[in-house]
């Protein structure tokens, strides 16, 4: 047993090897000093003066970090109990909806051509839009919001990546978009899941997002869990709404907006790019300002066409691939 009498042998303490064991320590002191610690590898020991008895008393021994066995834990996903006797085997034949599902919703430009076979952006459908930054990802689908928003069509444009200085300052520069209802997730980075249940929930016919990672992140960090289990629930989210799971019964639109990664792939998992009807991603030319939008996989359209637009001073002009500077069309100025 070492017996501690005064500070510094205290400090002499802290020099203990950290390979031999730990000794056993017996504290007293008649010193003046009112507080010291003895560190001994990853523990603090406090030693509080007892001004009555001039020993030292009230020892606390604090750990650095998480207690003793815990961990991080991530929270798991929620699982449903199956019932067998709840499980449907269907036909084609026997599927009923309703028939606005097959009304397309136009933009009047160009790039309805391929959006669908019927021209438009068909209801109860999900796409990925990605590409570089500065590709021009977000312009292109706020303009295609704006247009909807003026024919009258409910949407709505979750900000994911600006908050509302950000936004201002987007609609100054083109303030065709300035129409559009717009969420700034930013505002609800803690209970995400929430903020968007609640307000997807009001019943929208198109939705667009901006963007998928920065919705994933806030997820994973909210709620401690793995990037597995947000993209499971966000895309359980848009299954739900493109059947018509809200207030109003509306087969919700998405467009979802996707980065890629420096080497130009993907970014995320391939569950994204197959639970979605379309892969749409945009290009842009290295020497210039046109862009091309495609389409690698489009369940509502049977033709592979692209179009190009470039993005004006104040609006988006679009057109037909080696089209000439006089057929790029806009709206008016």
């Amino acid at each position: 047993m070492l017996c501690i009498q005064s500070l510094a042998s205290a400090r002499s303490l802290a020099k203990w090897p950290k390979r031999r064991s730990r000794p056993c320590v017996c504290f007293k002191s008649d010193s003046k000093e009112s507080l010291f610690f003895w560190r001994l590898q990853n523990s603090f020991v406090y030693l509080q003066n007892n001004k009555n008895t001039k020993h030292m008393s009230n020892l606390v021994i604090k750990r650095r970090g998480r207690p003793a066995g815990t961990s991080k834990q991530a929270t798991p996903a929620a699982v449903s109990t199956f019932d067998p006797a709840a499980m449907r085997i269907v036909t084609g034949a026997e599927l009923t909806f309703d028939e606005s599902i097959f009304r397309p919703m136009r933009t009047d430009t160009i790039i309805d051509d391929i959006l669908s076979t019927n021209r438009g952006l068909m209801s109860a459908t999900n796409m990925i839009i990605c590409g570089g930054p500065g590709s021009g990802k977000t312009t292109i689908v706020l303009d295609m919001m704006s247009k909807w928003t003026r024919q009258g069509y409910k949407t709505l444009f979750v900000s994911g990546e600006m908050d509302e200085i950000g936004y201002y300052k987007y609609c100054r520069r083109m303030p065709n978009i300035a129409n559009v209802p717009t969420l700034f997730l930013k505002n609800y980075s803690t209970s995400v899941k929430e903020a968007l249940e609640h307000a997807f929930q009001e019943g929208y016919e198109i939705i667009a997002i901006d963007s998928v990672a920065e919705v994933v992140d806030m997820y994973k960090d909210a709620y401690r869990t793995t990037e597995s289990a947000a993209e499971l629930w966000f895309l359980d989210l848009q299954t739900r709404h493109k059947k018509g799971g809200n207030d109003e019964n509306m087969y919700t639109a998405f467009i979802n907006i996707q980065q890629v990664t420096k080497s130009g792939d993907f970014s995320g998992s391939n569950r994204l790019k197959h639970m979605t009807d379309a892969m749409c991603s945009i290009k842009k030319e290295k020497d210039g300002d046109t862009r091309t939008v495609s389409f690698s996989k489009n369940r509502d359209c049977d033709t592979s066409n692209s179009i190009q637009f470039r993005i004006g001073l104040n609006q988006v002009e679009y057109s037909y691939p080696e089209a000439d500077d006089a057929d790029f069309e806009g709206e008016p100025g």
